[in-house]
Protein backbone atom coordinates (compact mmCIF):
# COMPACT_ATOMS: atom_id res chain seq x y z
CA UNK A 1 0.00 0.00 0.00
CA UNK A 2 1.22 3.47 -0.87
CA UNK A 3 2.29 5.97 1.77
CA UNK A 4 0.89 8.87 -0.22
CA UNK A 5 -2.32 10.38 1.15
CA UNK A 6 -5.61 9.91 -0.69
CA UNK A 7 -7.20 12.70 -2.70
CA UNK A 8 -9.91 12.93 -0.06
CA UNK A 9 -7.33 13.44 2.68
CA UNK A 10 -5.45 16.04 0.66
CA UNK A 11 -8.67 17.90 -0.17
CA UNK A 12 -9.70 17.87 3.49
CA UNK A 13 -6.32 19.29 4.46
CA UNK A 14 -6.40 21.86 1.64
CA UNK A 15 -9.89 22.96 2.72
CA UNK A 16 -8.40 23.57 6.16
CA UNK A 17 -5.71 25.82 4.68
CA UNK A 18 -2.76 23.42 4.31
CA UNK A 19 -0.69 24.79 1.38
CA UNK A 20 1.42 21.60 1.19
CA UNK A 21 -1.73 19.53 0.61
CA UNK A 22 -2.84 21.92 -2.12
CA UNK A 23 0.57 21.71 -3.83
CA UNK A 24 0.44 17.92 -3.69
CA UNK A 25 -3.03 17.91 -5.28
CA UNK A 26 -1.79 20.20 -8.04
CA UNK A 27 1.31 18.06 -8.67
CA UNK A 28 -0.75 14.87 -8.67
CA UNK A 29 -3.42 16.03 -11.12
CA UNK A 30 -1.60 18.49 -13.39
CA UNK A 31 -0.41 15.79 -15.83
CA UNK A 32 -3.94 14.50 -16.52
CA UNK A 33 -5.48 17.97 -16.79
CA UNK A 34 -2.69 19.23 -19.04
CA UNK A 35 -2.87 16.15 -21.31
CA UNK A 36 -6.62 16.56 -21.73
CA UNK A 37 -6.32 20.29 -22.37
CA UNK A 38 -3.47 19.86 -24.84
CA UNK A 39 -5.22 17.12 -26.79
CA UNK A 40 -8.42 19.17 -26.90
CA UNK A 41 -7.00 22.63 -27.56
CA UNK A 42 -3.98 21.53 -29.63
CA UNK A 43 -1.92 24.49 -28.50
CA UNK A 44 0.64 24.25 -25.66
CA UNK A 45 0.11 27.84 -24.51
CA UNK A 46 -3.68 27.46 -24.47
CA UNK A 47 -3.32 24.14 -22.63
CA UNK A 48 -1.15 25.78 -19.96
CA UNK A 49 -3.70 28.56 -19.53
CA UNK A 50 -6.57 26.07 -19.35
CA UNK A 51 -4.71 23.96 -16.78
CA UNK A 52 -4.21 27.02 -14.60
CA UNK A 53 -7.85 27.99 -15.03
CA UNK A 54 -8.95 24.51 -13.91
CA UNK A 55 -6.91 24.83 -10.73
CA UNK A 56 -8.33 28.29 -10.05
CA UNK A 57 -11.83 26.82 -10.40
CA UNK A 58 -10.84 23.85 -8.28
CA UNK A 59 -9.68 26.12 -5.46
CA UNK A 60 -12.89 28.15 -5.72
CA UNK A 61 -15.19 25.11 -5.69
CA UNK A 62 -13.17 22.68 -3.56
CA UNK A 63 -15.86 22.73 -0.88
CA UNK A 64 -18.41 21.38 -3.38
CA UNK A 65 -16.47 18.19 -4.19
CA UNK A 66 -18.11 15.05 -2.79
CA UNK A 67 -15.30 13.15 -1.06
CA UNK A 68 -17.14 9.85 -1.56
CA UNK A 69 -16.53 10.19 -5.32
CA UNK A 70 -13.22 10.02 -7.18
CA UNK A 71 -11.52 13.37 -7.83
CA UNK A 72 -10.27 12.80 -11.44
CA UNK A 73 -13.77 12.78 -13.03
CA UNK A 74 -14.64 15.98 -11.16
CA UNK A 75 -11.45 17.61 -12.46
CA UNK A 76 -12.12 16.14 -15.90
CA UNK A 77 -15.51 17.85 -15.90
CA UNK A 78 -13.91 21.19 -15.09
CA UNK A 79 -11.28 20.63 -17.78
CA UNK A 80 -13.95 19.68 -20.30
CA UNK A 81 -15.95 22.85 -19.70
CA UNK A 82 -12.89 25.12 -19.61
CA UNK A 83 -11.65 23.66 -22.91
CA UNK A 84 -15.05 23.87 -24.62
CA UNK A 85 -15.39 27.50 -23.56
CA UNK A 86 -11.90 28.25 -24.86
CA UNK A 87 -12.64 26.46 -28.13
CA UNK A 88 -15.75 28.57 -28.53
CA UNK A 89 -13.63 31.70 -28.25
CA UNK A 90 -11.19 30.54 -30.93
CA UNK A 91 -13.45 28.42 -33.10
CA UNK A 92 -12.24 30.02 -36.29
CA UNK A 93 -8.55 29.97 -35.35
CA UNK A 94 -6.58 26.97 -36.55
CA UNK A 95 -3.64 25.64 -34.57
CA UNK A 96 -0.88 24.33 -36.79
CA UNK A 97 1.59 23.58 -34.02
CA UNK A 98 3.07 20.15 -33.65
CA UNK A 99 0.79 17.48 -32.29
CA UNK A 100 0.94 16.69 -28.58
CA UNK A 101 2.05 13.37 -27.14
CA UNK A 102 1.24 10.40 -29.26
CA UNK A 103 -0.76 7.55 -27.85
CA UNK A 104 1.55 5.14 -26.10
CA UNK A 105 1.01 1.75 -27.66
CA UNK A 106 4.03 0.21 -25.99
CA UNK A 107 6.69 1.43 -23.63
CA UNK A 108 8.74 -1.70 -23.19
CA UNK A 109 12.47 -1.05 -23.33
CA UNK A 110 13.13 -4.61 -24.51
CA UNK A 111 11.74 -3.96 -28.01
CA UNK A 112 14.12 -4.29 -30.90
CA UNK A 113 14.89 -0.99 -32.65
CA UNK A 114 12.75 -2.09 -35.61
CA UNK A 115 9.83 -2.99 -33.34
CA UNK A 116 10.17 0.30 -31.45
CA UNK A 117 10.02 2.22 -34.74
CA UNK A 118 6.96 0.24 -35.84
CA UNK A 119 5.21 0.92 -32.54
CA UNK A 120 6.03 4.63 -32.76
CA UNK A 121 4.74 4.81 -36.35
CA UNK A 122 1.52 3.03 -35.37
CA UNK A 123 1.11 5.36 -32.42
CA UNK A 124 1.63 8.39 -34.66
CA UNK A 125 -0.99 7.10 -37.11
CA UNK A 126 -3.55 6.61 -34.34
CA UNK A 127 -2.77 10.05 -32.89
CA UNK A 128 -3.23 11.71 -36.29
CA UNK A 129 -6.54 9.88 -36.73
CA UNK A 130 -7.75 10.95 -33.26
CA UNK A 131 -6.71 14.53 -34.07
CA UNK A 132 -9.15 14.51 -36.98
CA UNK A 133 -12.10 13.87 -34.66
CA UNK A 134 -14.19 16.77 -33.34
CA UNK A 135 -12.82 18.27 -30.10
CA UNK A 136 -15.60 16.80 -27.96
CA UNK A 137 -14.96 13.29 -29.31
CA UNK A 138 -11.20 13.67 -28.79
CA UNK A 139 -11.91 14.60 -25.18
CA UNK A 140 -14.14 11.53 -24.69
CA UNK A 141 -11.54 9.23 -26.28
CA UNK A 142 -8.81 10.71 -24.09
CA UNK A 143 -10.80 10.34 -20.87
CA UNK A 144 -11.85 6.80 -21.67
CA UNK A 145 -8.74 5.31 -23.23
CA UNK A 146 -5.79 7.47 -22.21
CA UNK A 147 -6.90 8.31 -18.68
CA UNK A 148 -8.61 4.95 -18.14
CA UNK A 149 -11.87 6.36 -16.80
CA UNK A 150 -15.00 4.23 -16.95
CA UNK A 151 -18.00 5.18 -19.09
CA UNK A 152 -19.76 6.32 -15.92
CA UNK A 153 -16.81 8.52 -14.91
CA UNK A 154 -16.63 10.00 -18.43
CA UNK A 155 -20.36 10.74 -18.23
CA UNK A 156 -19.86 12.40 -14.87
CA UNK A 157 -16.92 14.43 -16.19
CA UNK A 158 -18.79 15.67 -19.24
CA UNK A 159 -22.29 15.99 -17.78
CA UNK A 160 -23.58 13.64 -20.47
CA UNK A 161 -25.87 10.68 -19.95
CA UNK A 162 -23.83 7.44 -19.78
CA UNK A 163 -25.68 6.05 -22.80
CA UNK A 164 -24.82 9.20 -24.74
CA UNK A 165 -21.16 8.71 -23.81
CA UNK A 166 -21.28 5.09 -24.98
CA UNK A 167 -22.94 6.10 -28.25
CA UNK A 168 -20.45 8.92 -28.88
CA UNK A 169 -17.52 6.64 -28.08
CA UNK A 170 -18.93 3.97 -30.41
CA UNK A 171 -19.28 6.52 -33.22
CA UNK A 172 -15.82 7.92 -32.53
CA UNK A 173 -14.34 4.41 -32.75
CA UNK A 174 -16.20 3.87 -36.03
CA UNK A 175 -14.79 7.14 -37.37
CA UNK A 176 -11.30 6.05 -36.30
CA UNK A 177 -11.74 2.70 -38.05
CA UNK A 178 -12.75 4.51 -41.19
CA UNK A 179 -9.79 6.89 -40.95
CA UNK A 180 -7.39 4.02 -40.30
CA UNK A 181 -8.89 1.55 -42.80
CA UNK A 182 -6.41 2.43 -45.59
CA UNK A 183 -3.57 1.57 -43.23
CA UNK A 184 -5.27 -1.43 -41.64
CA UNK A 185 -6.29 -2.82 -45.01
CA UNK A 186 -9.87 -3.41 -43.95
CA UNK A 187 -12.99 -1.89 -45.41
CA UNK A 188 -14.94 0.34 -43.00
CA UNK A 189 -18.11 -1.67 -43.67
CA UNK A 190 -16.42 -4.84 -42.39
CA UNK A 191 -15.36 -3.11 -39.18
CA UNK A 192 -18.85 -1.76 -38.54
CA UNK A 193 -20.32 -5.23 -38.15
Amino acid sequence: MSDSPSDADLVRRARNGDPAAWRQLVRRHTPMIHRLALRTLRNPSDAEDATQEVFVKMSRYLDTWDSTRPLPPWLGKMTYHVCLRRLGKVADAKNDLTAPDTLDLATSSDLTPEAAIAVRQASDLVTRAVDQLPAQDRFLIDLRYREGQSDVEVAEATGMNVNTVRTRLFRARQALRKLLSPVLGAHPEENAR
